[in-house]
């Protein structure tokens, strides 16, 4: 483990010589980036609150980049830093401040760091060249390919040269203009394409773009890369020896299609579920109002509210007139939401609204559901699509609507919407707090565009839900015992387009391993660190640390203030609960003086109740526990804000009635048989009906 700190023992003579200046050089092959950077740094010591202190700074990278090696340049001596686990390393630096009587730095962390490099210096004001390597997978902008390079975080960052290199691309596609942090970059004429330029210390863009001379007319560009990778496949009982390969593919959607033509008619699906809440339901009805002003004046409207129940807002679609628009804001009321997120009931009831207009179904038609993406676990994309059925005329738009400082969307709702829309086109779409009026012009545009390539996939590789016009989808792949996303040597991409299937393929550029491996195991592997020495200072490369682990399930919850919600049970279920107990049947003695406890488990997400589930019951007595299941449904619960994490309340619920436990009378009291039976009759013991008005207060008591 402390190998490394054997040099820290060395007496070692400073070494003078030339440092060079801070430098980049960046490979380009198709999708992926390796980033060679060598920066001089310096090791001294420092007094921060009367403790000794060694030199530290903090080290961003591209979203996605994954470290490959360091090494530490000392005059002639290269050393070669050890990649160990973050335990190794860290205890290998507290020996090491320990043996110096440095303490540790104080200082928290950078957000945006993805590892902190420790100097621990031998000889104060020594210097050396910090060499290190990682690859990254490029982004798409509608002008190309974009590689984000982070801001410097220390303390006196310096401007870099920079140095850019461009392999040969297979399939023609030959490198068009080169832009260095926002400049055009100098290029110079040889076998490979060669740019210069000086980057800032500031974050700064290196931007590129292909010409295909293919001219493809799908609207997708598609780049992939690959390294053999060695592995063993055991999967027949002996093992065998096969060359499997990993993948890096990019897919970039290009905004220059054909313009669609406008919607004849537009639905809307309005969701009023509790987990909405008011300031939700208000965005959704200010959003649809919006998109219906936008449109043409010729396109007719109608709406469908939705929560336990789908309610049309108009029996027809109607003209978008002032008062319409009106009436449908008057109808989507936040104060009346409903416990429930029932998407099929409203998409049946949408099929039945477009038959009956006029029957005409073959009219082009924009079904726009408006949620917030809070979708209980029975309402797949398979469900959906059985419900609403085949309809070749209906483009689906899906806009996620979350208020300011909400959580994001769960991927898994984003996955099942889009999977449901990718069976007929259209888009689907996250909106952000803000102009109503900017966002319905986007999403008027975006369909213009030719709507998101929808369930991207490469081979059996899912590369993203959603793929919208100037924006690209990428992954990082390692396959062993297979060609997962291989067809005869090439990558095929499928997604659903606004009209039809889109099918583009590439050939992959073949790479050395060093790109792949750390890439395509980042997301999974345990994170790395780092440690080494030179002759005159120590080196330790920690990531930050880990954050807490999920619970088994892989399900976090969340936490509500239990004030908060043992108020609202106190108020509106406890009632409820209790009439269930008041209005049992008596059929015989022992139902009089009934007793018990029962156990409920209540499941909420952003206020809506998911699931109420009779953990425990001794009562005995399934009619009872029904009706305080049925009972939960009816309450409205607080929703938390900023927050989606499931909620879980445990009720501990104990039912007895008014009068005291019987017990075994005293000979020399007073009691007869008859007192008890009487005492009973006249105990709390009622009808059933006179309490259904608290059960179901929708529904007027029997007379």
């Amino acid at each position: 483990m402390f190998a490394w700190l054997a040099l820290l023992l060395a007496a070692a003579s400073p070494h003078r010589h030339e440092i060079p200046a801070h430098r980049v050089d960046i490979r380009i092959a198709g999708p992926l980036a390796m980033v060679e950077v060598w920066r001089t740094v310096e090791a001294t010591s420092h007094t921060v609150d009367n403790k000794q202190q060694g030199t530290f700074f903090d080290l961003a990278l591209p979203p996605g980049a994954a470290m490959v090696d360091w090494e530490i340049i000392d005059g002639a001596a290269r050393s070669r830093l050890t990649a160990q686990s973050p335990v190794q390393v860290s205890a290998g630096l507290a020996a090491a401040l320990k043996m110096r009587r440095f303490s540790l730095p104080t200082v928290a962390m950078d957000e945006s760091a993805a590892y902190r490099v420790h100097l621990t210096p031998l000889i104060d004001g020594e210097k050396a060249v910090l060499h290190y390597r990682y690859s990254a997978l490029a982004s798409c902008t509608s002008d190309g390919l974009v590689l984000a390079m982070p801001e410097s975080l220390e303390s006196n960052p310096v401007d870099a040269d920079v140095a850019v290199t461009f392999e040969h691309m297979p399939d023609g596609l030959t490198v068009g203009e080169v832009t260095l942090a926002g400049r055009p970059a100098e290029m110079t004429k040889s076998r490979l394409g060669l740019a210069h330029g000086t980057a800032p210390p500031r974050a700064w863009e290196l931007g590129w773009h292909y010409y295909d001379h293919r001219n493809q007319s799908s609207g997708v560009q598609l780049f992939a890369a690959a390294a053999k990778v060695p592995g063993i496949d055991s999967s027949k009982g002996r093992p065998r020896k096969l060359v499997g390969r990993e993948l890096a593919i990019l897919a970039c959607r290009s905004s220059a299609t054909p313009v669609q033509e406008s919607p004849q008619r537009l639905l809307f699906l309005v969701d009023r579920s509790r987990s909405m809440g008011p300031g939700g339901v208000s965005a959704e009805r200010a959003l649809a109002s919006a998109l219906v002003e936008a449109l043409p004046p010729s396109v007719p409207f109608s709406a469908i509210a939705f929560g336990a129940e789908a309610t049309p807002v108009f029996r027809a679609f109607r003209m978008p007139t002032r008062e319409a628009v009106e009436s449908f804001a008057g109808a989507i009321d936040p104060n009346r939401l409903e416990n429930r997120t029932d998407v099929a009931a409203a998409l049946r009831r949408a099929r039945d609204l477009m038959e009956a207009d006029t029957g005409d179904e073959a009219k082009r038609t924009w079904l726009v559901l408006l949620t917030d993406g809070a979708l209980p676990s029975a309402q797949t994309a398979e469900a959906m699509h059985k419900a609403f059925g085949s309809s070749p005329h209906s483009k689906i738009l899906v806009l996620l609507v979350r208020q300011s400082g909400d959580e994001d969307v769960p991927r898994e709702s984003v996955s099942a919407y889009t999977r449901f829309a990718a069976n007929y086109g259209g888009l689907v779409r996250v909106i952000a707090s803000g102009s109503v009026v900017d966002a319905a012009r986007a999403v008027i545009t975006g369909m213009a565009s030719g709507g998101d390539l929808l369930d991207v996939h490469a081979g059996a590789i899912k590369l993203a839900d959603v793929l919208s016009p100037g924006q690209g989808a990428g992954r990082t792949f390692a396959s062993i015992t297979s060609t997962a996303g291989l067809e005869r040597g090439r990558v095929t991409v499928r997604a659903r387009g606004l009209d039809r299937e889109i099918r583009v393929d590439a050939t992959p550029m073949p790479l050395a391993r060093e790109w792949l491996d750390r890439l395509a195991a980042e997301r999974s592997d345990k994170p790395l660190a780092w440690a080494g020495a030179s002759a005159g200072m120590a080196i330790a490369v920690l990531p930050p640390q880990p954050m807490a682990p999920k619970p088994a399930d892989g399900v976090v919850r969340g936490r509500m203030d239990p004030v908060v919600l043992r108020n609202a049970l106190s108020l509106a279920f406890l009632p409820r609960a209790r009439a269930c107990y008041l209005s049992r049947r008596v059929a015989k003695a022992g139902d009089a003086t009934l007793r018990g406890r029962m156990k409920l488990e209540l499941t909420l997400e952003r206020g809506e109740l998911h699931e109420a589930v009779v953990r425990s019951s001794t009562l005995g007595k399934p009619d009872i526990e029904d009706c305080v299941r049925a009972a939960a449904w009816a309450v409205e619960f607080p929703r938390p804000e900023h927050r989606d994490a499931l909620t879980t309340a445990n009720l501990n619920l104990v039912f007895q009635p008014h009068t005291p436990e019987e017990t075994p009378p005293d000979a020399s009291a007073d009691a007869s048989a008859i007192a008890r039976e009487i005492d009973l009759i006249l105990g709390p013991v009622t009808l059933k009906d006179d309490f259904m008005d608290l059960i179901e207060p929708n529904k007027s008591a029997a007379p």
